[in-house]
């Protein structure tokens, strides 16, 4: 029977004028996943901004970090991307590809034209099956 795991990576992230960017990473500890999805809640305070999240994975721990290019939303997209660029308020759910080896993620979020009065808030909850 596979065993669901979660893990809060950002709490409350605040992407304003400083820092313009922020990262997390969860070491998977030598067992691939069967399955692993990123949730996203965005509060977005202002306008004109936006926030892009990429993911890198990692077969060893970290020590080679490779830019995940076939991410899949719930946002509609037509094709597997390498990031997702938020610009509202709102949830989304990305996925990755169950066919990839992945021991370890990082998750880094950047923001464009992010200021002090236009910001963002991010939570984002890693969900596995090992």
């Amino acid at each position: 029977m596979a065993k669901v795991q979660r893990r809060k990576l950002f709490d409350a992230t605040l992407i304003d004028d400083a820092p313009t960017s922020a990262s997390a990473t969860h070491d998977f500890g030598g067992v691939t996943p069967k399955s692993i999805s990123i949730y996203v809640t965005t509060v977005e305070e202002g306008s004109g901004a936006s926030v892009a999240l990429t993911v890198e994975i990692s077969p060893d721990s970290g020590g080679t970090l490779v830019t995940y290019d076939k991410l899949l939303t719930d946002a509609g997209t037509d094709a597997p991307a390498a990031s997702v660029t938020y610009s509202a308020t709102g949830d989304d759910v990305i996925s990755l590809s169950p066919e990839d080896i992945v021991d370890y993620i990082k998750i880094t979020l950047t923001g464009t034209s992010t200021t002090s009065s236009n910001k963002y808030t991010f939570n984002i909850w890693l969900v596995y099956t090992i």
